[in-house]
């Protein structure tokens, strides 16, 4: 028998089958592994941990972790027995951030997004995110608020805590990735698996037919 008459094995398309499977799952746990962890302090929000300050005023918190924090406006909230009911759009107040370790200002950034809304199941709570903060330097730090024409009322409240949307991410990024670039490997082997089955058949036809012939 002639070499140019060997027929291609048919396990070749079981190949050109498992390999985009493979392929996708084989990168989705490797991307998976391998993305870093966003700088999120908690593995999820809690509303019941955040540090609840009334303001206009100042207070100490402490940031045991390095991270992404935010100052969060609540609109609804309940502090030692009293009760604060406020409009759901935060009033125009200036907060600052400041490390008592180094005296650096901690920068506030990213406005008020109305939908980035918070409560808990009873309403005892319900908030609003504010501003975000990145801390590098875990440590006490003076957290103070104003507001911008100096008056002292209303009194109202304001919570520092783990930032809701970077530990949505937090949580959401690693899976996200494998998924894409599991989707994104398992197109182009499935390209790549389609020219070997291509390939294989006309191989396979064109023996068949010297055969034949």
């Amino acid at each position: 028998m002639s070499g140019n008459n060997i027929k291609p094995s048919r396990w070749f398309y079981v190949l050109a089958f498992l390999l985009p499977v493979f392929t996708c799952g084989l990168t989705g746990i490797l991307v998976y592994r391998n993305v870093p962890k966003l700088p999120g302090v908690l593995e999820a929000f809690d509303i019941e941990k955040l540090v609840r300050v009334v303001v206009p005023g100042t207070a100490e918190i402490n940031f045991t972790k390095s991270g992404a924090y935010a100052v969060y406006y609540e609109y609804r909230s309940d502090i030692d027995g009293v009760y604060y009911v406020r409009s759901q759009y935060p009033p125009r107040i200036n907060c600052k951030l400041t490390s008592k370790a180094s005296g650096k200002e901690i920068e506030l950034v990213t406005p008020f997004v109305e939908g980035e809304i918070y409560s808990t199941q009873d309403n005892e709570h319900a908030g609003v995110m504010m501003t975000s903060i990145s801390v590098d330097q875990p440590g006490i730090h003076t957290f103070s608020c104003r507001y911008l024409d100096g008056g002292q009322f209303p009194r109202i409240v304001m919570a520092v805590g783990p930032n809701m949307v970077w530990e949505f991410f937090n949580l959401a990024a690693k899976p996200v990735a494998a998924v894409v670039s599991g989707l994104i490997v398992y197109f182009f082997t499935c390209v790549i698996s389609l020219v070997i089955v291509v390939i294989v058949a006309i191989m396979r036809n064109q023996a068949k037919n010297r055969m034949i012939s």
